[in-house]
């Protein structure tokens, strides 16, 4: 039985090569079918894929920020905990905006006002460019500066800016401390669009003490307060490590009674847009699928119709019910297959058209990309639709009687 079964497949197969006419006509259906789909799903997956990637390697739309101070502050215990917190990355406090405040001064006696961002290792500003978080000591201080603000110093990498802090004491006369910072790095404009200075903690606070005329032994400075035992902070800045803990650690926040600034709205948007391709692009594809099996079942149904003595002979000369089963399944599997793959082959060279247009504004980046998983994945779904749309012709080749070929004859 299964030597019929197999002689039964290879004669169905060289039965599709003959009729070469209408075999590539069923061929080229399904590929018309297919390669659109495939297209649009291509632009699809590129352009979300592509959207969520540059969100997510922006800090400015993962980085959460209180909406409003707090009475007391945040303390370190508080900023530990969130940044312990499932989906968080890192988590800094952040000092008084007047405190973080700063004049330089370049070699050219160039001047600008930077504010001053306290970072650390990890900090994802920094490490998305590849940059080091700068580090301090009483005799060498570090900061990293945004395009703009080393622009309008005309410094580089590597060079050295100065700023005087002043502080006026209670008996009226005036105190003044001189710092010298090197240029660690500079942020390409993408990162920050202010002029932002960017310093490990130990000096931003060192700054406010000084101002606020508490003792500071990184400035070596000696001030009419102690320090003081737990250090509390004006706000913080917070990273998500993706778009979906941004609303986790939101809702975090918020049960700890504080607000938060976020960009859940852009982050909300991109979501709707691939909810609303994904469905739109399901419903077509449910009705392409639809219009596959039934042009499928029609033709396998109008192969037994045509070839229905020939399938009788076969019966005569001792072939079986269950090997002229296969014989439409066979040929429908060899429509579908080579459907499928002519209809990858339409959606490369249009994919790569479609990336080759566009190649200017997404920087040689592909827009139309279709995953090799989702490619067998389709490959397999179209095989079995073929299947299943030619069982019924199948079963009909099955049943055909060799005593109704025989009458005919």
């Amino acid at each position: 039985m299964f030597h019929l079964s197999m002689l039964s497949m290879r004669l169905a197969l060289r039965d599709w090569l003959r009729e070469s006419n209408l075999s590539f006509c069923g061929v080229l259906a399904l590929a018309s079918m297919l390669a659109p789909l495939l297209v649009l799903h291509g632009v699809h997956m590129g352009v979300i894929e592509r959207l969520r990637e540059n969100l997510m390697s922006d800090p400015a739309v993962l980085v959460l920020i209180p909406a409003g101070g707090r009475g007391a502050g945040f303390d370190e215990a508080f900023i530990g905990k969130a940044g312990a917190q499932p989906g968080c990355v890192f988590c800094i406090g952040r000092t008084r905006d007047v405190a973080s405040e700063i004049q330089l001064v370049a070699g050219e006696g160039v001047r600008r006002t930077v504010t001053l961002e306290a970072s650390a290792p990890g900090d994802p500003v920094l490490s998305r460019h590849g940059i080091a978080a700068p580090c301090s000591s009483p005799d060498n201080f570090e900061i990293v500066l945004a395009a703009t603000a080393a622009e309008k110093l005309k410094v580089a990498a590597g060079d050295e800016v100065s700023a005087s802090l002043g502080r006026r004491l209670s008996s009226g006369k005036f105190q003044q401390k001189k710092l010298t910072f090197t240029v660690k790095g500079v942020l390409p404009p993408e990162a920050t669009g202010m002029d932002t200075g960017f310093v490990d903690m130990n000096t931003l606070t060192a700054i406010q003490d000084f101002r606020d005329g508490v003792t500071s032994e990184l400035l070596r400075f000696e001030g009419d307060f102690p320090p003081a035992k737990v250090r509390h902070f004006e706000s913080f800045r917070a990273y998500a490590a993706s778009l979906d803990d941004v609303e986790k650690l939101e809702q975090w926040f918020v049960s700890q009674d504080v607000p938060v600034k976020t960009r859940s709205r852009d982050i909300a948007n991109i979501k709707n847009i691939d909810s609303t391709l994904s469905s739109v692009i399901m419903l077509i594809a449910l009705s392409t699928c639809a219009g596959f099996f039934a042009f499928m079942a029609s033709t396998a149904q109008a192969a037994v119709r045509r070839k229905w003595k020939l399938m009788g002979m076969l019966r005569l000369i001792g072939f079986t019910r269950s090997s002229l089963l296969v014989y439409p399944v066979v040929q429908a599997l060899a429509t579908g297959g080579t459907g499928c793959l002519l209809a990858f082959g339409f959606y490369g060279l249009v994919a790569f058209a479609i990336d080759m247009m566009f190649s200017d504004r997404t920087g040689g980046e592909a827009i139309c990309t279709v995953s090799a998983a989702f490619l067998c994945l389709t490959f397999l779904c179209v095989q079995a639709l073929s299947v299943l749309a030619s069982l019924r012709a199948a079963i009909r080749a099955s049943a055909i009687e060799p005593s109704a070929v025989i009458r005919e004859l």
